[in-house]
């Protein structure tokens, strides 16, 4: 059987990486701070793979992020723009 919350966290990340390409100069910092925080979740998340959905990966990372931004000091534009490009991928992503 399948892991949902690491299929739905590969599925991001191909996302990411095609946003990644066609992104201007003034995301490529957001985007390229979205990517890693992706396998960082998968390493540090405690789940059962049998209990699991592909959208509480969704919650798990943005979670994730906000708890990294506060570590990481992130500036609030910097914030804003990392969940304007994260809910992108998301409406992106096919659950």
């Amino acid at each position: 059987m399948q892991d949902p919350f690491v299929a739905r966290a590969y599925q991001l990340k191909s996302t990411l990486l095609a946003m990644e390409q066609e992104a201007g100069d003034e995301d490529l910092f957001s985007i390229g701070y979205m990517i890693p925080q992706l396998e960082l979740v998968l390493e540090m998340a405690e789940y059962d793979p049998a209990e699991v959905s592909a959208e509480e990966f969704d919650h798990t990372y943005q979670d994730w992020l906000e708890m990294a931004f506060d570590q990481d000091g992130m500036e609030d534009p910097d914030r804003y723009r990392i969940r304007e490009l994260w809910h992108q991928a998301l409406k992106r992503t096919e659950t």
